[in-house]
């Protein structure tokens, strides 16, 4: 503000400088009236307060100099800037890991009901605004998904590539802050399609882990998972399904939420139309080449962890 003025200040004075030499050219043999007195009076007086001014801009300079330093040195506490929630260094979502990357990848995130403190999970950023947290993944018959119940519970397969989390760590997921489904589904056509679901929530084991939830349907792949919602988890040494012809686990060789049998069924056999990687609302008996299904925090969850 200081160094503002002092420049306004000379301007005006080399202004006034120069209108009076001009007038003087003008009318060499002219007497000067009483007006010369008032500007050189003027002159005078804006030379004062302009020296008046440099000096308490020296002063102003000095003080900032040494705020500077201070602020190198010392900051003050109420200087000091705090990383927000999104950006924690113990993320419990794939929301807040790669919050500062933007990447997708593998992360860490904590698990607080299982007392898990370094989970590594894959994040996915590039689909629908990301913060995608991938609980299972579909792209090639190299992993055998037709396991027994204890393999569904704890996880298995490869966090890059063929992918299941575990059901264990699904609950522990699900029920400690609310989350939103997404469900990447491509065709051997080449054809995307996806289904997205409001709120996904898994029961305990006491359970078996049942699909207590999955909210409401948007997406253009038809809705084939609403149909399982309500049904236990099924596995070949485990029936839970309510089919009397025998178990859907063992018929269609993959762990899921069967009733009798199923609309979805994305664990089953890799390439085989009859009892793959199925998703009737696309097209019944019809294997897909590439499944994946991510969950995150849902808009109430979010801003309750803010």
């Amino acid at each position: 503000m200081f160094r503002f003025l002092f420049f306004v200040l000379l301007s005006f004075i080399l202004i006034l400088q120069i209108k009076y030499g001009l007038s003087q050219n003008n009318d060499e043999s002219a007497l000067c009236d009483c007006n010369c007195d008032v500007q050189i009076n003027v002159v005078k007086k804006l030379l004062e307060d302009l020296d008046e001014v440099r000096k308490n801009t020296d002063k102003i300079s000095d003080i900032e100099k040494q705020l500077a330093v201070n602020r190198v040195s010392k900051p003050s506490s109420y200087m000091e800037v705090k990383p927000p929630s999104y950006m924690a260094t113990n993320p419990s979502s794939c929301m807040e890991a790669a919050a500062n990357s933007l990447n997708s990848g593998v992360y860490k995130i904590k698990l607080e009901k299982l007392n898990i403190t370094d989970f590594e999970v894959f994040c996915e950023q590039d689909i629908y605004f990301g913060g995608w947290l991938v609980i299972q993944r579909r792209q090639s018959g190299s992993v055998n998904f037709n396991r027994d119940w204890n393999d569904y519970k704890e996880g298995f397969g490869d966090l890059t590539g063929n992918y299941w989390i575990g059901l264990e760590k699904l609950h522990a997921l699900t029920n400690s802050c609310e989350q939103e489904l997404y469900v990447q589904l491509d065709r051997r056509s080449g054809e995307k399609r996806y289904a997205k679901y409001s709120l996904f929530l898994i029961g305990d084991e006491s359970e078996d882990y049942i699909l207590k939830s999955v909210g409401d349907y948007s997406g253009n792949a038809g809705d084939s998972l609403s149909p399982q919602s309500g049904y236990k988890f099924s596995t070949y040494d485990r029936d839970n399904d309510i089919w009397g012809g025998g178990s859907c686990a063992k018929l269609y060789e993959g762990g899921w939420w069967y009733h009798s049998c199923y609309r979805s069924h994305l664990n089953g056999l890799y390439g085989d139309d009859n009892a793959g990687v199925n998703w009737c609302g696309i097209r019944e008996y019809e294997s897909l080449t590439f499944v994946q299904m991510m969950i995150r925090p849902t808009a109430n969850c979010w801003r309750r962890w803010r």
